[in-house]
């Protein structure tokens, strides 16, 4: 008798573990990531940091146990595939500027964290084939640099269109007046395509994320960017994510904090609290 109640006992145990674990998979996680622009030592903005104010945001990180995650990490996260890290933050880099490269990549190195950098096709093709490249004030990454940075351990590459980063003749990557759904969806597939190829011949990986430039997107966007093979789209909207195991459509419309040089890391601190 007494050994069967052992039995019993150890089995509610478990099988209340794994209910446990369940709802957590089931409820997600909240997932704040960070939207940086450009870094410079010249000036600062609404988009662009100084090098020391993204040295006191990326010590403060680790001062109050935040782990930066890969994009990689997040997918297999909601594929049911790995774990993540308590107080995970995902650290984004929009546009491709060089400066990323030459001032963001030492500090992410010296406080261990890793980030995505979300290139802009048009920008990297003109600084490669100008061949006026490596300046921190206006210079975006080559193909060559792409390269390097995707083949390391710190930065993943993201798409943030070839040519769509732009107010006309649509804004972003929005539907044009007049422009038919099929007429749409070519362009899309077209332009990010384009892109997609190339980041695959210099780098050997195929890219799986995407974030929408000006953060404008639509249900059809979203459909034909899945299609495509897109797991992780990142917007504009401001504030923290929540994903979910098994869920991958809670990957589809991330919210982001810009980090604006234009306050302090406190500030920033405060913004990216799960509540």
């Amino acid at each position: 008798m007494k050994k069967f109640f052992t039995v019993l006992t150890v089995t509610f145990i478990v099988l209340s573990a794994c209910l446990n674990i369940a709802c957590a998979k089931d409820d997600g996680i909240e997932l704040p990531i960070l939207m940086y622009h450009s870094v410079l030592k010249s000036k600062n903005g609404v988009y662009i940091v100084s090098p020391s104010q993204l040295e006191r945001d990326f010590k403060r990180l680790t001062e109050n146990g935040y782990n930066a995650v890969t994009c990689k990490q997040v997918i297999d996260y909601v594929d049911g595939k790995g774990d993540l890290p308590k107080k995970p933050v995902l650290i984004t880099f929009d546009d491709g500027h060089y400066n990323n490269m030459h001032y963001a990549l030492p500090l992410l190195k010296k406080y261990n964290l890793k980030a995505v950098i979300n290139v802009i096709g048009r920008f990297s093709a003109f600084s490669t084939e100008s061949g006026d490249i490596d300046n921190p004030n206006y210079s975006h990454l080559t193909w060559d640099e792409i390269a390097e940075l995707s083949n390391g351990e710190i930065i993943e590459i993201g798409n943030h269109t070839y040519n769509m980063h732009d107010y006309k003749p649509r804004f972003g990557m929005s539907q044009k007046y007049n422009e038919t759904d099929r007429q749409y969806v070519s362009a899309i597939q077209k332009d990010v395509g384009s892109l997609q190829k190339i980041l695959f011949e210099s780098t050997g990986k195929v890219c799986r994320v995407l974030a929408y430039p000006f953060g404008k997107y639509n249900d059809l966007l979203e459909k034909t960017l899945v299609g495509m093979g897109f797991r992780m789209m990142f917007t504009c909207n401001e504030g923290v994510s929540r994903i979910t195991r098994g869920k991958p459509e809670s990957l589809y419309r991330l919210k982001r904090i810009n980090r604006s040089g234009l306050y302090d890391t406190e500030t920033v601190m405060k913004k990216i609290a799960v509540k």
